[in-house]
């Protein structure tokens, strides 16, 4: 089942959240950011007007090639801006105390997250700022006998699901986040901000893997509906196309067409409106 990397299309909302973040800091700074599990580089395109340097990391050679090809030969941006690490998140060769601001944009459930998160606490500058964002699936919305046909196709790739790696992704993407810690001696100012979820991590959840919530009492936890950028319409054609992209294990096509049989039912032939929910987790490193 996919717990895919940044799509090109994303909304650059999700990106302008993470600056608005730091730049609401009194005394917030601009050198050096950090795109955790780049891909190929969009993240990184973003962050590199507003910083001195940015420093793409991935710990697949293949997308640091791609990113540099993109930001640097494609996009004609200067090199020496960029700084390209193949490397995981959670071993960095990237200094301690020196970076402003780090964006992990859908990779966290890659990562062994306390790992991950403990090593960005090193590397970011004390007030530094770190980014965590997750969407899921996208979710019908005003019509519930589709929803449950969608949610039902997503279930049962989910149930196939046997590979250690997914399941551990899985359990991370179920919680909305809420399985990532943030522990109090290191982080300050944590806020979880869920968008276009109803008001309720039930819209992250495709089935009962999920990891125990980390989430304490000192966070702040702030719902936001109808985003316009993370809607949308859609045909079922497009919902068969959007499925045909996830890591999938090999299913039997008599147990997955009835599924698909009644989405089209449900659909009438129509386009349905769709909203994907969207997590993002806000933390600030705190002074020594």
């Amino acid at each position: 089942m996919s717990t895919s990397t940044i799509p090109s299309d994303q909304p650059a909302s999700t990106r302008e959240y993470g600056f608005n973040a730091n730049q609401g800091k009194p005394h917030s700074a601009w050198s050096l950011a950090q795109d955790i599990g780049a891909g190929c580089g969009i993240v990184s395109s973003s962050l590199a007007p507003r910083f001195n340097k940015v420093i793409v990391s991935d710990p697949n050679d293949g997308y640091t090639a791609l990113a540099r090809r993109l930001l640097v030969e494609e996009s004609h941006l200067s090199e020496s801006r960029f700084r390209f690490l193949k490397e995981s998140a959670e071993k960095s060769s990237v200094e301690s105390d020196s970076v402003d601001l780090i964006m992990a944009c859908e990779c966290i459930h890659w990562t062994r997250p306390a790992i991950a998160i403990g090593e960005f606490v090193r590397e970011l500058c004390p007030g530094g700022t770190l980014v965590v964002t997750h969407y899921n699936y996208p979710r019908i919305v005003g019509n519930e006998r589709a929803q449950r046909a969608w949610g039902a196709v997503c279930a049962f790739y989910a149930g196939e699901v046997d590979d250690p790696m997914l399941d551990h992704a899985l359990r991370i993407l179920n919680s909305g986040t809420e399985a990532l810690g943030f522990p109090v001696k290191d982080w300050k100012s944590v806020k979880r901000l869920y968008v276009n979820a109803r008001g309720s991590i039930e819209a992250f959840r495709i089935n009962d893997r999920v990891g125990e919530s980390q989430v304490h009492d000192r966070e702040e936890i702030v719902w936001e509906e109808e985003d316009p950028d993370w809607m949308d319409e859609q045909d079922c054609d497009w919902f068969k196309g959007y499925a045909s992209t996830w890591t999938t294990p090999r299913v039997s096509e008599s147990e997955i067409n009835p599924l698909w049989d009644e989405m089209e039912r449900a659909f009438e032939g129509k386009k349905v409106k769709t909203a994907t929910p969207l997590a993002i987790v806000f933390a600030t490193k705190r002074h020594s």
